[in-house]
């Protein structure tokens, strides 16, 4: 007896979800801004129930935060959130690097090659969402590499916030540039089989993006400062 595979389309939380994390990851959504689940709704042309069940699954992806006195919102990011984030990132790349160099290495590698060339060409269009999409997808075929599912899911817990912070703080061409030399002396290493190299390099990686994140933190408290003040000077010019 054979029986063929349904493609089961997407329900209409699933596409919600997909539609609110890339708006999210994307920028397209601010970090801490509130969300209605009315008018998201009315944003997505669906009803409450699906959008409800959508802002829950972002929420088990970090994404979203749920407090009960303030409502739904996007989240906020804190130094200390982001150095946490690295060091558990290290953790898990470096684990899925150490099976993946001891098992046969040329499946990743060809899938690498291809992530590679794709990143090249998304800097020669100056396609930078792109590029981060693409950036993400080399280090979950590191991660999917290592054919531990458990790593996968583990990865889970922090690749979407990794991504909402990389589309925010690779904003200029220098950092984006870097990156990629980044990615190939990573994928040279692998193809060398030098692991010592490898874990050194993915750990410094991981730190500069670190410090890239905290720069643009930064830079958003010193805008939100300046408006603040300009908002403040207007308030007294009106005799408020």
């Amino acid at each position: 007896m054979s029986l063929e595979k349904l493609n089961r389309p997407e329900s209409l939380s699933e596409m919600a979800q997909r539609e609110l994390r890339n708006a999210i990851i994307e920028g397209r959504l601010k970090l801490g801004d509130q969300l209605s689940e009315i008018r998201l709704s009315k944003m997505l042309g669906i009803s409450k129930t699906p959008v409800r069940e959508a802002l829950m699954q972002l929420k088990r992806e970090g994404l979203v935060q749920v407090d009960p006195q303030r409502g739904t919102s996007i989240f906020r990011i804190e130094d200390r959130e982001i150095d946490q984030i690295a060091g558990f990132r290290r953790l898990l790349e470096t684990e899925a690097a150490g099976l993946i160099f001891l098992s046969d290495k040329k499946p990743v590698l060809r899938r690498m090659a291809s992530v590679l060339e794709a990143m090249e060409r998304a800097i020669g269009r100056e396609a930078f969402q792109t590029y981060r999409r693409l950036d993400a997808d080399f280090h979950m075929v590191l991660i999917e590499g290592a054919g531990n599912p458990y790593l996968v899911s583990a990865y889970g817990l922090i690749a979407a916030k990794i991504g909402a912070l990389r589309s925010r703080a690779h904003d200029d061409t220098q950092v984006v540039e870097r990156s990629l030399e980044t990615h190939r002396r990573l994928f040279r290493l692998l193809e060398a089989g030098d692991q010592a190299k490898f874990n050194e390099l993915i750990g410094l990686h991981i730190a500069n993006t670190g410090r890239d994140y905290r720069a643009w933190l930064a830079r958003q408290g010193s805008a939100d400062g300046t408006a603040d003040d300009q908002q403040s000077s207007a308030m007294e010019a009106a005799g408020k």
